[in-house]
């Protein structure tokens, strides 16, 4: 298990948060994971929640008030997209039944947004979906 600590923010706060103190300087090769915490055709719009963990070694020195946590690892088909609406919609209008196409089945752990700073220089980020 690797540990990372997360932040627990409503989305509007991460992108300001993570560009102050995670994505420049020595954390500039950072692997950035995003995490939705509810549903979003079940929760309003304005309550949703967001995740953002960085990942670090286990003997990190962690200021508060950011939490540690651990990753539990598994399985994972991984996607590589555009980051950008467009793409991000329709990955989601097809990605469902390709995984089904491909005969693999979901487990049930949270799908994960996954970003590095070359990915998002590149305007592009990884979608993790836990398959078994």
């Amino acid at each position: 298990m690797q540990a990372f600590y997360c932040f627990h923010f409503f989305k509007k706060q991460v992108e300001k948060h993570f560009n102050t103190h995670y994505l420049s300087g020595e954390r500039g090769e950072s692997v950035i994971l995003g995490i939705p915490e509810d549903h979003p055709h079940r929760t309003p719009k304005e309550k949703c929640r967001y995740d953002v963990c960085v990942v670090v070694k286990q003997d990190f020195h962690v200021p508060k008030p950011v939490r540690i946590g651990t990753f539990s690892g598994g399985k994972y088909a991984v996607f590589l997209l555009d980051h950008t609406e467009e793409a991000v919609s329709g990955f989601w209008s097809t990605v469902f039944s390709e995984i089904e196409k491909n005969n693999l089945s979901i487990r049930e752990q949270p799908i994960i947004e996954r970003y590095t700073l070359q990915k998002i220089n590149h305007h592009l980020c990884e979608i993790l979906i836990p398959i078994q």
